[in-house]
This record gives structure tokens, C-alpha cells and sequence, in this order.
């Protein structure tokens, strides 16, 4: 019997490219259930024309002219296209780096009591032509066959655009993350993220010296971005930073931290809300347990008993946060039910039915 031919734009190595991309994909091959091609930027014409032969291609975030060019003559030939995001593209925060891309607007933001306008409009931000941009992924929305998103609050909003939104949660190959057994000298906090999570950081600044302080036994692990002005109130010698990895590397990085509690701070507003619980999902993979913020996504999508929330207070912080320090019994009660739960619902080398599930019809159609 001949496959279906699918193809996909891997535009980065990031997160995003392998979670949402390269994993469901990959997984959807091993099960010869369609046959699957990829390319990236730089790839030479051969390989690009050989990807553009499938029946379906699933692009992510397309924002430039050429893609409505290229849509129209695929679909004109037959071919169908799925588009991807994993974010809200029309309202970033301008805290956010990816605003000086699709950033529309002055504004002012306020951090510790001052007032700061981060983006001028002809100095280090051009507004008009990040409009263009996003009228052209609104273009693209509407040109679609389909559209995957990772949650039902974000196939809300692109739904605007176009009545067929698909959401696939993000998934991990479980395959790669697995503790190791190491043994800690006390108890390891990490926070891992990027330059976008500035603001989230913030709900930590007067928390973490107050858990240092109180346990002498506590490190903090920073993996990523890091703000150092933030860390001068915390005892050098019981902080580490440690810089991205690549991310097919991040699962055996992270293990090697081996972490004890992650700290997933999030701010309570519309462009979060919007976001996957991935951070979670990837900690209590490895039987880590979480402490997060009582806003969605996670009070969405998180099982009852799976992480410890706390109300985006300092006091709220640092009583959840002291909570599971003091008592192990609750630890391995949280970080048990989750792995439990992420290891079923959000493992790719299952999950990946989702997509090409999805994906079927519109194969269909098109042989």
C-alpha cells in the first residue's frame, strides 16, 4: 500500500521545532503510518522540491510574503498545509524578546516601581513593519487547511482565523528522560527558562533569599537566561548557573542537575494562559516535583495532587516551597502522581496518534 507523503519546516532546533515538529513526525515514521520528509533553512533546492512533493506540509508560524506565494501554488496542485504555533502570536508581552519581531505598540512597563518604555518605534522596534508581519500570519491562518495549537485556550484564539484548529499537547520521547541515580548533598531548587520569562522571575526575587536563609541546605540552580542582579541577595556559593544545551541534550542535562523541586513562577495574563504546561511535564518526567503558580495553564490541565500551587504572593511562595522541603513524604506523593500522569497522557511514542489522527482527513483529500 503507498503511504502518504508528509513534509515538515524544521525552523529552528529549539523546543518548539523538536517538541511540536521533529518528535510527532519522527514517531509517526516508525509507525509506517505516512511516509516523512523534513528540511530547515539551508538546504539545497533538491531536498526542498523532494518536501514539497508530499500531500500534506506542516509549517510553523509562517510570517512572510513568499509563504502565501508558496501556499497558493501547493494548494492549487492538490497539496494541503497545516500551520503550527505553540504561542499567541498577536499578543506577546513586551517583556518578551520576540516583541521586537511582532511588537505593534509603545509601551510602558512597570518593574520594581519604575516605569520603563522598552521598544521605540525607528530605534530598536519598527512597527509597521512587524504589522505586516502579523497580517500575513493572519493571511496564512485563513489560507490554511489546518491549524495545530497546544491547548483549547489557544485553538480559541486562532480560531478567529480559520474553523479547523487542532490542539496537540506538547509531548516528550519518555524514552530519553529518566532520572539518574544520584544522590544529593541537600535539597537542589532549579528554575529553568528564557529572556521572555523576566517578569515570571520576578515573583521569586523576595522568596528564594528568605528559603536560603531559613535552610542552610538549600541550593538554587538557574538553567538558561539569568538576571544577575536578581541573585545578589542569595549566598553565591549555594547558586549555579548553567547555560542552554542543545535540545535534543536538555533531558540528560537536566537529569545530571538532578534537581530536587522545580519552581515554575508564571504571571497571571492572557499570552501565559495561552501557554503548554511543558515545563511541568518535562520535571515530573523525572519524578520532580513542582511548586507552580494558581494560574492557567496549569490549574487547566494539571490532575488533582500533581504539583504544589501557590498564589502569586511571596507568602504563598514560600509556604508552598517550605511545605515540600520539610516533608519528603509529600514530595514523593506529588512527584509520583505525576510521573504517573505524564509518562500515559504525554509520551510522543503514544501521543503521536493525536496528530496523525488529525492529519488523516486531510490526507485523504488530498491522495
Amino acid at each position: 500500500m503507498k503511504l502518504p507523503k508528509i513534509s515538515y519546516f524544521l525552523h529552528d532546533n529549539g523546543a518548539c521545532g523538536i517538541y511540536r515538529l521533529a518528535n510527532p513526525m519522527t514517531a509517526i515514521e516508525k509507525s509506517k503510518k505516512a511516509q516523512v520528509m523534513w528540511y530547515e533553512k539551508g538546504d539545497d533546492a533538491d531536498k526542498i522540491a523532494l518536501c514539497l512533493e508530499a500531500d500534506l506540509m506542516v509549517i510553523p508560524r509562517p510570517y512572510k510574503e513568499n509563504w502565501i506565494n508558496a501556499f497558493k501554488q501547493l494548494q492549487n496542485g492538490g497539496k494541503k498545509i497545516v500551520i503550527d504555533f505553540d504561542d499567541d502570536m498577536f499578543d506577546i508581552n513586551p517583556t518578551n524578546p520576540a516583541y521586537s519581531e511582532f511588537g505593534t505598540k509603545m509601551v510602558t512597563v512597570e518593574v520594581g516601581g519604575k516605569k520603563y518604555t522598552p521598544w521605540i518605534d525607528g530605534e530598536n522596534i519598527n512597527f509597521k513593519e512587524n504589522q505586516k508581519k502579523l497580517d500575513i500570519c493572519k493571511r496564512a491562518c485563513e489560507m490554511a487547511d489546518m491549524i495545530t495549537v497546544t491547548t483549547p485556550l489557544l485553538a480559541d484564539v486562532y480560531k478567529q482565523f480559520n474553523n479547523n484548529v487542532v490542539d496537540l499537547p506538547n509531548c516528550l520521547d519518555m524514552q530519553l528522560w529518566e532520572r539518574l541515580p544520584i544522590e544529593n548533598d541537600g535539597i537542589r531548587l532549579i528554575w529553568a527558562g528564557g529572556g521572555s520569562h523576566f517578569l515570571d522571575w520576578l515573583l521569586l526575587k523576595d522568596v528564594l533569599p528568605v528559603i536560603m536563609a531559613k535552610y542552610d541546605n538549600v541550593k538554587f540552580i538557574m538553567f538558561g537566561s539569568t538576571f544577575p542582579t536578581m541573585l545578589d541577595s542569595l549566598p553565591k556559593d549555594r547558586v549555579e548557573h548553567h547555560e542552554w544545551v542543545h535540545t535534543r541534550a536538555y533531558p540528560y542535562k537536566m537529569a545530571i542537575l538532578n534537581p530536587d523541586i522545580a519552581l515554575i513562577p508564571l504571571q497571571s495574563n492572557h499570552f501565559n494562559s495561552c501557554k503548554s504546561t511543558i515545563k511541568w511535564v518535562e520535571m515530573s518526567a523525572l519524578g520532580v516535583p513542582c511548586v507552580t503558580s494558581f494560574v492557567s495553564p496549569y490549574v487547566d490541565y494539571l490532575p488533582e495532587n500533581a504539583a504544589a500551587f501557590a498564589e502569586n504572593e511571596t507568602d504563598a511562595w514560600i509556604e508552598a516551597i517550605s511545605a515540600l522541603i520539610e516533608n519528603s513524604i509529600l514530595m514523593s506523593k506529588i512527584s509520583g502522581e505525576a510521573e504517573r500522569y505524564v509518562r500515559v497522557e504525554y509520551d510522543i511514542n503514544s501521543q503521536y496518534i493525536k496528530w496523525f489522527d488529525a492529519y488523516e482527513p486531510l490526507l485523504k483529500e488530498a491522495a
